[in-house]
């Protein structure tokens, strides 16, 4: 995945995540939602909440709003022991909650980023109590847009189709 080099470039690259994400999730019976993927200890609709809260912390918290991260996002535990509380923490919400709160979620995300300047976007940025410096197109490349790529190919099985 190439990386933006203006703000330009990171919309497009968002926008054509997220229309392959919904498009991919589009495929699947909403009756199937609550059916595991391949690992079989996370739902679809546990995915997409997944997605949703990387989104919501890391992309539009952290990266557009540079506000401090809850406890949990900051704890030294390593990334299987803290998917597994966020999982916790998502895993009895209703699909339809779940659907409507990633689409939110995606359009504040968006209405941040068409609200910052390409300097701010491209920038580094100091946030409290966070170990590493902030540099939102690449917290949302990593975290956001590039993350829905992380998680398609668990969809994809289930959609029926092969992934790519």
């Amino acid at each position: 995945m190439k990386n933006p080099t203006s703000k330009s470039e990171l919309l497009q690259a968002i926008y054509a995540a997220r229309n392959e994400w919904d498009a991919l999730i589009a495929q699947i019976p909403h009756h199937r939602l609550s059916d595991p993927v391949a690992s079989g200890l996370w739902s679809i609709k546990d995915v997409i909440a997944h997605v949703t809260e990387y989104d919501r912390w890391l992309a539009l918290g952290l990266a557009m709003r540079l506000q401090k991260p809850p406890q949990i996002w900051l704890d030294d535990i390593n990334l299987d022991e803290f998917n597994a509380i966020l999982h916790q923490q998502i895993a009895d919400r209703n699909p339809d909650d779940i659907l409507l709160d990633s689409s939110r979620v995606f359009q504040d995300l968006v209405n941040e980023i068409e609200a910052h300047s390409e300097a701010y976007l491209f920038g580094t940025h100091h946030v409290d109590g966070v170990s590493y410096e902030v540099i939102p197109f690449e917290l949302l490349k990593s975290e956001s847009y590039g993350h829905y790529y992380d998680h398609t190919p668990a969809i994809h099985t289930q959609s029926g189709r092969p992934s790519r």
